[in-house]
């Protein structure tokens, strides 16, 4: 499979390019265009119960679509729905936390399940359950902005609302912005995640809730 991501970081595309028989995984909704002879199925991915969570506690589709290759090869383009990057991580060796919404595409053989990570994610404006990518191949992520790595040697601080994915090697708590609840409401940071350990964050230099906050103000009463 060979891949290219065009228009970062506004407007990510991701074109992809199959060899006979070759298989991508996408978040259903995300095909732009293919050529002709692909071959697509509709799975609910790893079970009934899994694709429940999926959709109503992690923020996904129910559904996965396989799109499949011909004997000659094909091409597919996929895109997420709000303007931003893609970026390609590989997994293999590694499995990753991914947050809800940022899935848009993976090798066949890559694990998406929800995963509950616990009254501290619902407080970080996460919700209950991430997504746990794992296998061995590349995954596909997207998010509104641009989307950079950081590396984790220790202890770093992120404001919640950035975080796109994150090495299931760290661990993380969350905390107020500030010394105090006072400075944390009032600062306009909120909440934010404090990660440990040695690991990689990806993080997102925009947030939906920002560009909605300053289109609200604009909105005529």
């Amino acid at each position: 499979m060979q891949y290219q991501i065009s228009h970062k970081p506004s407007f990510s595309l991701l074109k992809l390019r199959l060899g006979p028989g070759q298989s991508i995984k996408s978040e259903a909704g995300a095909m732009v265009y293919m050529s002709s002879g692909m071959g697509i199925e509709t799975k609910m991915g790893s079970g009934f119960l899994s694709a429940l969570s999926r959709k109503f506690l992690g923020g996904e589709s129910f559904f996965f679509n396989t799109y499949t290759a011909p004997a000659s090869g094909g091409e597919i383009g996929l895109a997420p729905e709000l303007p931003g990057d893609i970026v390609e991580i590989d997994l293999s060796g590694k499995n990753i936390f991914v947050e809800a919404g940022a899935y848009l595409a993976s090798d066949e053989g890559i694990q998406v399940v929800s995963k509950f990570g616990g009254l501290r994610s619902l407080f970080g404006g996460e919700g209950l359950f991430l997504l746990e990518l794992s296998g061995s191949g590349k995954a596909f992520l997207s998010a509104y902005g641009s989307i950079f790595p950081i590396s984790v040697n220790g202890a770093y601080t992120v404001d919640t609302g950035h975080i796109v994915a994150f090495d299931n090697s760290l661990q993380f708590t969350v905390g107020k912005a500030g010394g105090s609840w006072k400075s944390t409401f009032f600062s306009g940071e909120g909440l934010v995640a404090n990660f440990s350990g040695t690991g990689t964050i990806w993080i997102q230099s925009r947030v939906p809730s920002g560009f909605i906050s300053w289109l609200t103000r604009l909105l005529p009463v």
